[in-house]
């Protein structure tokens, strides 16, 4: 699963996009060394099954980074569903 941002310096949050994933198009969420993935919708950023939330200040941030970065978020997806290398979103 590569990385397409890390949103802090230190790597606390990674936003992660895996190849050949299934629909809506969405990333994954790593936050610290929480193994669980937690994944948001691009386009209308909504949580998929979040079971155990992200606390509410970096849920925010992940949020405003995805609309922020929507069109390129949804070019990286549908590169990554053609086998593309996808690259980081700044």
């Amino acid at each position: 699963m590569p990385p397409v941002s890390h949103l802090f310096k230190r790597s606390a949050v990674v936003i992660l996009m895996n190849y050949n994933d299934h629909a809506p198009p969405h990333v994954h969420v790593k936050y610290r060394s929480d193994m669980r993935s937690y994944r948001i919708e691009i386009k209308t950023r909504a949580w998929l099954k979040p079971g155990k939330t992200l606390p509410p200040k970096i849920k925010k941030m992940v949020e405003k980074w995805v609309e922020v970065h929507v069109d390129a978020l949804l070019e990286q997806w549908e590169l990554a569903m053609n086998g593309q290398p996808v690259s980081i979103v700044d």
